[in-house]
């Protein structure tokens, strides 16, 4: 009788330990990402310019993982005669349900001191287009990026 209920200690504590050490470390890692948005946010918000963003390719339905999928949008902006090709993921049916097509132009807040911070509104459409072509600079996020671009 002894034994037994010293093996039912033994695991009831095992198990806290457990729940312990999942959250001492699951705890930072959303805190991290939580503040991480919340300066990406405030970075936009108070350090970006705007500018106009073209579409130059649509993926709708693409696969996100083995049973979710994404709609992939491919769009450039120009700063300072350099073309920059950034990516959007939207939800599933997000081209078909706002209407995206290609060569359309929307509005884009980037942040100055680092590109890889936009936010593009694709409700606020725009008459212009910028032709890449003019401008010899081309900045792609990978090396895959610009083999899908070209």
């Amino acid at each position: 009788m002894a034994k037994k209920k010293r093996e039912k200690e033994k695991k009831e504590t095992s198990s806290l330990k457990k729940i312990g050490y999942i959250l001492l470390f699951a705890l930072p890692l959303f805190v991290l990402i939580y503040f991480n948005g919340q300066n990406r946010q405030e970075k936009l918000k108070n350090d970006s310019f705007t500018t106009y963003g073209i579409i130059e390719k649509l993926l709708p339905n693409s696969s996100k993982g083995t049973t979710t999928r994404k709609d992939v949008v491919y769009f450039y902006f120009v700063k300072n005669d350099t073309v920059f090709h950034k990516i959007k993921d939207l939800t599933e049916n997000g081209i078909k349900r706002l209407g995206i097509k290609i060569n359309d132009c929307y509005e884009v807040k980037v942040v100055k001191s680092d590109y890889g911070i936009f936010d593009i509104d694709f409700k606020k459409r725009k008459d212009t287009l910028i032709d890449k072509k003019n401008y010899k600079n081309q900045i792609y996020n990978t090396f895959i990026h610009k083999n899908i671009i070209e």
